[in-house]
């Protein structure tokens, strides 16, 4: 059973007179304990779909499950999800411990539990010493931290992340990526993440869909969907010196001073052209080899929509 299944779901909207189809029939996957990421570009319809699985909205068509329940037949499912965005903002005033507690009664939790389970959070990601403190005297990272012991309040199955970093400083950034992975590890929580930092999601995913234009254009794993994109990947060899030009050019390569260029497919084999750069008596003194990221799969898939 998948944590949370999508099924053919549509959705449009008016805008000013227009009738927008913000989703087509899209369907997903998503594993129990996985890290899956959502990457498209701005109004793809990423935010859309968050919300018809958060049950904000609801689907034209199609159907959501969240552990192989309708989310609209049977509402207590949505206990099992929490949501964090990079936007999250709490009343100036109120303090780390104030916030969590009316949030914590908020998502029904007993208050016998509530105190303990508070507690907890505060410890683990080491905001106890000053839960006494407003949240408008906390840093960005103060407050980073008090969004992801919120989100944790319900124990929740599943956390959907928007845009977790937007707007953050590199530092930061790279802390929130640290916990969600941490969050991953220790509570087993499946995790629904959009983002536009292409390098996050690489980092962070085990499989990712491509969403524009409302469609499902790829799912799978990081590696395959690059390699449906970008088949080949780019060697670069230095040799000591160049001895024969020609013989070089007739297969293929590229030749920059000392360094060789060569593109091969994943299919071919980097050993059979260092065999025969040692057949010809060539020395390699450095050996690089240049994959294809997830940035570049991003820009050649929006290159081939328009």
């Amino acid at each position: 059973m998948d944590a949370i299944e999508i099924i053919n779901v549509s959705k449009r909207f008016k805008e000013r007179g227009k009738d927008i189809l913000a989703l087509d029939s899209v369907s997903l996957q998503i594993k129990k304990g996985e890290i899956f990421g959502l990457l498209g570009p701005n109004g793809a319809g990423k935010t859309t779909l968050l919300n018809i699985i958060l049950g904000i909205l609801l689907p034209d068509k199609g159907l959501v499950k969240v552990m192989g329940q309708d989310i609209h037949r049977r509402r207590n499912v949505m206990e099992k999800i929490n949501y964090v965005s990079g936007e999250t903002r709490f009343h100036w005033v109120l303090t780390i411990r104030d916030i969590l507690n009316f949030y914590g009664r908020s998502y029904g939790v007993p208050k016998k539990i509530l105190e303990g389970r508070i507690n907890k959070l505060l410890c683990f990601f080491g905001i106890k010493d000053i839960a006494h403190r407003k949240f408008d005297s906390l840093s960005t990272g103060e407050r980073t931290r008090l969004i992801f012991a919120k989100a944790l309040l319900n124990e929740p199955q599943i956390l959907l992340f928007d845009e977790p970093t937007l707007g953050l400083d590199p530092q930061i950034a790279i802390k929130v990526r640290e916990e969600i992975a941490r969050v991953s590890r220790e509570f087993g929580t499946t995790i629904l993440l959009t983002s536009h930092y292409m390098q996050e999601v690489e980092q962070l995913c085990a499989r990712v869909a491509f969403i524009n234009k409302g469609k499902i254009l790829d799912v799978g794993s990081v590696e395959k969907v690059k390699k449906n994109k970008c088949p080949t990947y780019e060697v670069i060899i230095e040799v000591k010196n160049i001895k024969d030009f020609n013989l070089l050019r007739k297969k293929g390569f590229k030749i920059r001073g000392t360094k060789i260029y060569a593109t091969l497919s994943y299919k071919e084999n980097l050993g059979e052209i260092l065999s025969f750069l040692f057949r010809n008596g060539y020395k390699v003194i450095d050996l690089q080899i240049k994959k294809a990221t997830l940035e570049d799969y991003f820009i050649k898939s929006l290159e081939e929509e328009k």
